[in-house]
């Protein structure tokens, strides 16, 4: 089962009790949780690359359509509790952050057009993590019968 924004919660008290009903917290979760952006943070795990490299583009339109004082990107606690709902949203693939924790966070990409985000951190696939859920891709055979 994938995370829902209550586990988020619970596995990260630290991140204020504001988010409890915050929501542009939940909206935000919602966004990175949609399995297109699971994919695309998943695909740029397994590059090397931030997770949130793959889809700051999504949270921070997001911000810049709802402005708002309660959820606001250019506060680095609310950055940080972007990173922690990728966490917990990678979790349940077997996702877990690149260990020594030094070598966790990683710069965006030059190329990245990113305004509030600057680095993020890198996960990698941990086959001793406990995972439910997985990705399946599948490669088909077009039928040309018309």
């Amino acid at each position: 089962m994938k995370s829902t924004y209550q586990t988020f919660l619970d596995e990260n008290p630290k991140c204020g009790k504001d988010l409890i009903s915050n929501q542009h917290a939940q909206a935000t979760f919602f966004l990175l949780s949609s399995d297109r952006n699971i994919i695309a943070m998943i695909d740029a795990s397994e590059a090397g690359r931030p997770a949130i490299e793959a889809t700051y583009s999504v949270v921070e339109d997001y911000y810049d359509r709802n402005k708002s004082s309660d959820f606001d990107l250019t506060n680095d606690q609310r950055r940080t509790v972007v990173g922690c709902m990728i966490k917990t949203i990678l979790a349940p693939f077997g996702y877990v952050p690149v260990e020594p924790k030094t070598k966790t966070q990683k710069e965006l990409s030059r190329s990245s057009r990113a305004k509030y985000f600057k680095s993020g951190s890198c996960y990698y696939f941990d086959s001793a993590a406990p995972a439910t859920m997985q990705i399946c891709r599948a490669v088909m055979e077009i039928s040309q019968d018309q």
